[in-house]
């Protein structure tokens, strides 16, 4: 009861001070929304999703577009997710709260992976991101959406954690990235046998992605790992402000490696915000995931102009 005790003052101390910031500049969030439903008594303003249908690398792209009821007016902030390798985990609770508090949230599945066309690997991950970031920034998107083409922000777990970080730096002008237990796969490449990298990738689900196997995944890696290992592509970002979550007991993802990056982060003064935030969890970040929330709505407010 005493730990149920201190993890509501958490919750609601999160909850205050989001309230807090709210009305922050230009930007307006239902932060008292994250956890609840408000019911429109208009049908024309109530929140509803849309097909996610986009072009990267001459395949078609699929996922969902989640908007906000009509109440919130424009330029609201655009909201990225990106799923890590092979797509397994989700976290689509966050994407709907982000969603009840006036965030339109887009959740995408990368080339050959859960129906999207083409062949999945990592660069295609990036360059799928990349393409993901102009599409939003299109006219027709910002006027059918009414969102902000300088108020976008990538959210990635896991591998997701390399497309979001690497395309950010291919991509000027990112509001903000979020890093859920991100997998530094181009340092991994560099440090590890070429077997260990086959075990880890066969065991993490090569083989529910569309893929012309092993070799070619690898290959691909292997051009791309000291381009894309996080503090050499920390160093690279600007005016692009960094959240950095991690799971204290993750037994899948290496915290030395990511405590590298984040000082590496931390020395580049072109960021305009960079924070580490550790819970006690494991990769998937269960048991956390409200807390998780908070931290995203309050990091969005604390960045957006």
């Amino acid at each position: 009861m005493k730990n149920k005790f201190y993890f509501m003052a958490a919750v609601f101390a999160a909850a205050f001070l989001l309230a807090g910031c709210a009305g922050t500049g230009s930007l307006v969030l239902k932060t008292e929304n994250l956890f609840r439903d408000e019911i429109s008594p208009d049908p024309a303003r109530l929140p509803n999703l849309d097909a996610l249908i986009f072009k990267s690398g001459g395949s078609e792209i699929y996922g969902q577009v989640l908007k906000p009821d009509r109440s919130y007016g424009e330029n609201r902030p655009c909201v990225l997710f990106f799923h890590g390798f092979a797509g397994f985990t989700r976290f689509d609770d966050i994407g709907q709260a982000l969603c009840r508090a006036g965030c339109v949230v887009l959740i995408v599945h990368h080339r050959g992976a859960w129906g999207s066309q083409g062949k999945y690997s990592v660069s295609n991950c990036v360059g799928d991101a990349v393409d993901l970031i102009r599409y939003v920034r299109s006219a027709a998107f910002r006027n059918k959406y009414h969102t902000d083409a300088g108020s976008v922000y990538l959210v990635g777990h896991s591998m997701g954690g390399n497309t979001v970080l690497n395309a950010a730096v291919r991509s000027p002008g990112v509001r903000g990235i979020i890093m859920l237990a991100p997998c530094d796969i181009g340092t991994m490449v560099l440090k590890t046998s070429k077997a260990k990298m086959r075990t880890f990738l066969e065991e993490n689900g090569l083989g529910v992605l569309r893929t012309d196997g092993f070799e070619a995944v690898y290959d691909d890696l292997v051009d791309h790992a000291a381009d894309y290992a996080f503090p050499h592509a920390a160093g690279q970002l600007q005016n692009t402000s960094l959240l950095l979550i991690t799971g204290e007991l993750d037994s899948c993802i290496s915290n030395d490696m990511l405590k590298v990056f984040y000082e590496a982060a931390g020395k580049n003064r072109k960021l305009p915000l960079c924070q580490h935030k550790n819970y006690r969890t494991e990769h998937g970040l269960m048991g956390s995931r409200v807390r998780i929330t908070c931290d995203i709505a309050d990091f969005i407010l604390r960045t957006a102009r």
